[in-house]
């Protein structure tokens, strides 16, 4: 009895180490970071293989795979370079912000301003608004 006790407590603490969402979001924004500085494909390809060892731990889905989705988007706004959005802003405001990010960005660089485009997308709730927003923000890249 104390043997199986021992054994499921070694299990449960093992399991909630291991499949840390937050833990493993720091692993793999480090390994990002670390391929972006050396830009070679071996740590590419490493830091792929890493999210795909997370998706399987986490099991895509769950509540810890959302936290650690979650988690990674903070590191990949910081990696590209994007400022935190601010889902308070009008809909107007959030355009501005689009089209100033657009207007600043170099040719390599505008991705970050797509993908502040597409956050700022889902913070709008209604489809009509959201529509106005993608054609608004759209027109000025």
């Amino acid at each position: 009895m104390k043997k199986q006790l021992l054994v499921s407590i070694l299990f449960l603490c093992t399991t909630v180490i291991v499949a840390n969402p937050e833990t493993k979001a720091n692993e793999l924004c480090d390994c990002l970071k670390q391929a972006k500085a050396s830009d070679k494909t071996s740590d590419k390809k490493k830091c792929l293989s890493q999210r795909e060892k997370h998706v399987k731990a986490l099991k895509k889905g769950s509540k810890s795979y959302e936290s650690y989705l979650n988690a990674l988007q903070k590191c990949e706004q910081e990696l590209a370079g994007s400022t935190e959005i601010n889902p308070n802003l009008t809909t107007k405001e959030k355009t501005s912000v689009i089209c100033d990010c657009f207007q600043k960005a170099e040719k390599q660089n505008s991705m970050t301003c797509f993908k502040l485009q597409s956050d700022y997308g889902k913070t709008i709730a209604d489809p009509e608004e959201k529509k106005q927003f993608n054609l608004s923000s759209g027109s000025c890249n």
